[in-house]
């Protein structure tokens, strides 16, 4: 049986995507081979490209090149590039999709890898491919300190889940001298389903219909990101873009001066929104923007003083800015209107 690369080469390519991380253990066993003969046929099977190894020591994954369910993972360095990573292992499998699916998971993968190398503050970078008919999901987890928390930190913020109402504004980065933070802020507007897990929290984003954010015990440490792209989706990434950015009337510069914020991201717990404080969380930060739309839709109720502080108090102060409201139930448009200055 030793003598037999055959049998052993057919082994490991059909067995790769069951044992990803024990492949060599399994094939010594059923071979009575040792674990350099294994090897010895699994390079070979490398350098001809059949089979994809990432990770280091007890990191180390395999995968079949030609399959496109991928589980990848990588160590965390100056050398590791989003780019190479997309075009070595990744790249051929999206190759036949419509060419605005391809732009959309390109740039989400893109995205959200370099946000794992700059931010994480990890050492490690897992990737997770699942193809569905119609679908292909994209899973990008890291090991680091987690998102949320992150941005708690960078904003001296009393509670974490006020980071996520800071993420979903657009313009916010904890290392803006190298990043813009519109990475997330479209990446989930490109994709059709979008969902970021840390340390017991999930936000969830499903295209303009829904958002949520709440409790999950699955979300453990680090940061997980989910992204599921329908392969019939007639959007693209321009009309996306387009939509949040204006022509600068003076030098005729696009730029991204457009947020849309659910205002029910600001509440904490079972919180109405009543007080100018409440309303300052969501307002902190828009001064980076000249058109600010605030989506009202499941917030019940709303207060003088949060109205006051919205359409009166900073309108005034940032005359520059355009505040617009949407979807709100009766009671919330009776009290803006009742607040907006005449």
């Amino acid at each position: 049986m030793k003598n037999q690369p055959g049998p052993i080469k057919i082994f490991l390519l059909e067995n790769v995507a069951v044992h990803p991380q024990d492949l060599v253990a399994v094939a010594m066993r059923q071979f009575g081979v040792t674990r350099t003969t294994v090897h010895r046929h699994l390079n070979r099977l490398i350098r001809q490209g059949a089979i994809i190894k990432t990770g280091i020591r007890r990191g180390v994954r395999y995968s079949l090149k030609s399959a496109r369910d991928k589980n990848l993972v990588f160590e965390i360095s100056p050398e590791l590039q989003e780019h190479k990573i997309w075009m070595e292992f990744l790249k051929d499998d999206f190759s036949n999709l419509a060419l605005n699916i391809r732009q959309i998971c390109d740039y989400a993968f893109g995205e959200i890898f370099n946000n794992a190398i700059d931010h994480s503050e990890g050492k490690h970078i897992w990737v997770r491919t699942r193809w569905q008919p119609g679908a292909a999901e994209i899973c990008i987890f890291d090991d680091g300190i987690g998102i949320f928390r992150k941005i708690q930190r960078a904003l001296n913020l009393t509670d974490e889940r006020e980071s996520i109402l800071h993420l979903t504004k657009g313009k916010f980065s904890t290392d803006p001298r190298r990043h813009s933070g519109e990475g997330i802020f479209f990446t989930s507007r490109v994709v059709d389903r979008f969902a970021i897990d840390s340390f017991g929290l999930t936000y969830h984003r499903i295209r303009d219909e829904d958002w949520y954010v709440q409790g999950n015990d699955q979300a453990g440490p680090g940061t997980r990101v989910r992204m599921t792209i329908n392969l019939n989706s007639p959007l693209n990434m321009k009309d996306v873009f387009a939509s949040l950015t204006t022509i600068n009337e003076e030098d005729g510069i696009p730029s991204f001066d457009k947020t849309h914020i659910w205002v029910q991201l600001s509440k904490l717990e079972e919180e109405t929104l009543i007080s100018r404080s409440q309303a300052k969380r969501i307002l902190s930060g828009l001064e980076k923007f000249r058109h600010v739309v605030l989506d009202f839709r499941d917030v019940p109720f709303i207060g003088q003083g949060f109205v006051d502080e919205v359409f009166r108090v900073y309108a005034e102060k940032h005359p520059e800015i355009r505040i617009e409201w949407t979807n709100a139930n009766d009671d919330v448009r009776f009290m803006i209107e009742r607040g907006i200055p005449r």
